[in-house]
């Protein structure tokens, strides 16, 4: 049996005050601040990293939902995800208790509503983030039948 493993890697700097910078290699580089709900002076254009724990867990669902929809050979023609996290005041400061997706998906065939239905379930089942984060990810999904 062999074992596979993936190497992810990012640097760092910081800015000022509650600022830094988030460089990963051939990609554009991202400044990154504390929250408004914890530093009033945040720029409110910058992401939290609050921000891209919960954007994280909803692009993860987005892109494994494509990949099982092919390996079912089933087409969805989009898909929209309202995602919430609330955070607690914990044992050791701030954590998320829990986060929550809110999925439609769209097809256009109401033939295919029960396949995806296993897809939509797969696809967050396996979702890599959402298996590594210590916080809970419900799923609530709707298929919508929509004429293209």
């Amino acid at each position: 049996m062999t074992s596979e493993e993936h190497t992810y890697e990012m640097e760092s700097k910081w800015v000022r005050e509650k600022i830094v910078t988030i460089d990963v290699k051939g990609k554009p580089p991202l400044e990154i601040a504390t929250p408004l709900d914890f530093w009033s002076e945040s720029p409110p254009d910058l992401y939290s990293p609050e921000d891209l724990f919960l954007a994280a867990a909803v692009s993860c669902y987005g892109v494994s939902l494509h990949g099982v929809a092919q390996r079912f050979h089933v087409e969805f023609s989009d898909f929209y995800v309202r995602a919430s996290a609330n955070l607690f005041k914990g044992e050791f400061g701030w954590e998320f208790e829990q986060i929550s997706l809110d999925v439609e998906i769209f097809v256009s065939d109401p033939a295919v509503i029960k396949k995806m239905e296993k897809v939509a379930e797969k696809a967050h089942r396996y979702c890599v983030v959402a298996n590594s984060m210590k916080c809970p990810v419900h799923l609530k999904y709707r298929i919508t039948v929509k004429d293209d």
